[in-house]
């Protein structure tokens, strides 16, 4: 791990840098164009760091984040205190999470571009019978794409992530497990020049 990822694992410090990126209102547009669930319904929040979606979940679903990082847990529960919001150092795998599912919403924001084509194969093989029979899988990712301004290639290119893909490979990725996949191409999303795919994953 470098001094930049090392820096980046710090919940301080990773808030700080998701402040300055991210334009206010950013979440509640995310949660009402692509992350979206009925009034009651379960929602699981991979990889959820320090649980800044939660609070657009908790008061009308059952949320629950989880992440690998205990100091983004430690966190989460501190800034999403008094909230019906939970979270817990656990793996998709893990007992705690398979048992209260089915999830009528899986999402994941900015995960998928750290793992390797193989991990994702295998992370998509888990969740998919997590899902509800009408639920959905959606990822938020970086992605190279042929329309995208050469700052944003750029900045993608620099990301901590390693493994981003563009479109095609994100959706060829999920496919492997998942019957219905679509991709929505976002840009304009952060203050600094970047393009996001939305990936949703039906059974």
């Amino acid at each position: 791990m470098n001094l930049r990822e090392r820096l980046l694992s710090r919940p301080i410090v990773y808030r700080t840098f998701k402040r300055v990126v991210l334009p206010s209102g950013t979440l509640e547009r995310l949660v009402a164009d692509h992350f979206v669930v009925a009034a009651g319904g379960r929602v699981l929040d991979l990889g959820c760091g320090y649980g800044d979606f939660a609070a657009l979940f908790a008061d009308r679903c059952s949320y629950l984040g989880i992440d690998h990082n205990a100091g983004y847990i430690d966190r989460a529960r501190v800034l999403n205190g008094g909230s019906p919001a939970e979270f817990v150092v656990a793996d998709v795998a893990d007992s705690i999470v398979v048992e209260r599912g089915p999830y009528d919403l899986i999402m994941m924001s900015g995960v998928l571009h750290h793992l390797p084509s193989d991990a994702v194969l295998s992370l998509a093989a888990t969740i998919r019978p997590l899902v509800s029979p009408s639920g959905r899988f959606v990822a938020m990712e970086p992605v190279f794409d042929p329309d995208q301004r050469l700052t944003a290639r750029l900045a993608i290119a620099a990301d901590r992530g390693r493994y981003a893909r563009d479109e095609d490979g994100y959706r060829a990725l999920l496919a492997s497990s998942f019957d219905d996949v679509d991709t929505t191409i976002v840009s304009g999303m952060l203050r600094i020049p970047y393009t996001h795919a939305v990936i949703t994953a039906r059974p």
